[in-house]
């Protein structure tokens, strides 16, 4: 590797570009520093001079982030998040306090069983805690990458490198509005797939995870909705069911973790697995108050979804069955 490789940028750079992505401009960034609006540019113009591509378009005092200074930022943001993890662990070491605990979860995990589990810790939550949510992918990339010490995803993902600490198995169900024309379906338990006959289906619009799952019990059971409605997102999902668009299938952890008043969550007659779990960097050291999380998690989990069943998360035939869901 050259020794150009080995240069590390100037971290007072990287907080100005920022500052200046944040407040979308040289002068706010100049305030939200403390410094003057001169000082912030020169290090915005230094740093595009070290990475070699323009950052921002710039049209008098306006600016506008350049498609690669998006794409930058986003490692910069990671970047600026583990620098305030290092400084968050030094006051916590000199200080002798808990240790902080940076969480990536993704938005269903984050909303439905994060907060609980945090909870669940009781008095001894430490003084500073950070959560952010992101895509599976991204998850994982933030814990292999140290920037958070704990990741809470969906599975299938990939393990590589990572310690799996807890495991659940659940299964998708129904979520159906109070009022008409679904109303009638409240006493249905379990609801059989074959009411999506005809009726239209709201679910996530992920092919590779959760929607796989779906078309495959559909088409295993000849069952042909006469209408789809794709969202990105299981609680967009259960608000259109609220509204009487129709049927929703969505994971349990939002079904339970995040109740939506108006709607009834009912059990489906064909098992349509899901799986979701809580891991780390395989060669992170934790702190025993970092590693009661993991407890106060499966505690959560517990109480929150009904039919949770915990999983041996080093069992590699469970990560081949996991695997495989997806590729049937």
């Amino acid at each position: 590797m050259s020794r150009e490789n080995d240069r590390i940028f100037d971290v007072r750079a990287l907080e100005a570009f920022e500052a200046a992505m944040s407040c979308g401009s040289m002068t706010g960034a100049a305030r939200k520093l403390g410094v003057g609006q001169p000082a912030v540019t020169r290090l915005v113009r230094d740093l595009e001079a070290e990475v070699g591509f323009q950052l921002f378009h710039r049209n008098g005092p306006r600016i506008s982030p350049t498609d690669r200074g998006l794409r930058f930022h986003e490692e910069v943001q990671r970047v600026i998040a583990g620098l305030r993890q290092v400084r968050g662990r030094a006051e916590a070491i000199r200080e002798e306090r808990l240790p902080s605990l940076d969480i990536a979860a993704t938005p269903t995990m984050a909303g439905g069983l994060i907060g609980p589990s945090l909870q669940a810790l009781g008095d001894e939550l430490p003084d500073h805690m950070d959560l952010q949510t992101m895509s599976a992918e991204h998850v994982v990339r933030a814990v292999r990458s140290r920037t958070s010490d704990f990741g809470v995803a969906a599975y299938p993902l990939d393990h590589m490198g990572l310690e799996r600490h807890v495991i659940c198995e659940s299964r998708l169900v129904a979520v159906v509005s109070d009022s008409a024309p679904e109303a009638e379906l409240k006493g249905v338990e379990p609801l059989p797939l074959s009411r999506l006959d005809g009726a239209r289906l709201i679910t996530v619009g992920n092919a590779y995870r959760i929607r796989h799952s779906i078309d495959l019990a559909l088409e295993a059971e000849r069952v042909r909705p006469a209408q789809t409605l794709s969202t990105n997102s299981s609680l967009n999902a259960m608000m259109a069911a609220r509204s009487g668009l129709g049927i929703a299938l969505v994971d349990p952890v939002t079904a339970f973790g995040i109740p939506v008043r108006g709607v009834t969550v009912l059990p489906i007659s064909t098992d349509i697995p899901y799986f979701w779990g809580l891991f780390s960097a395989a060669d992170r050291a934790f702190a025993p108050s970092q590693m009661r999380f993991v407890e106060a998690f499966r505690t959560a989990c517990q109480g929150i979804i009904p039919d949770c069943a915990f999983q041996d998360p080093q069992d590699p035939d469970l990560l081949k069955r996991v695997g495989n869901l997806m590729r049937t």
